[in-house]
């Protein structure tokens, strides 16, 4: 049938699409995180803006590997087992 091909298209397009929309949004919320942990610290210590920084490019660093992991190590791993 070909309206169920479309349709199972549309689904996995949609999944895939959710799933891509949820790494993005991960790697913000890290970034924002790790910057707002840095603005605390700032106030603290009266050092701004150096830990809003640090922390840019730590939440940066880090939600750049949560995308590697679920992007490349993930599917990996599920298809040949671990290496």
């Amino acid at each position: 049938m070909l309206g169920d091909d479309k349709g199972e298209e549309t689904r996995k397009l949609l999944r895939a699409s959710g799933q891509h929309l949820g790494h993005g949004l991960k790697w913000t919320l890290s970034v924002l995180f790790f910057m707002a942990g840095g603005a605390w610290l700032d106030s603290r210590l009266g050092t701004s803006p150096l830990f809003i920084i640090v922390g840019a490019f730590i939440g940066a660093g880090a939600g750049g590997y949560s995308l590697y992991y679920h992007i490349v190590i993930e599917p990996r791993n599920r298809e040949g087992g671990t290496r």
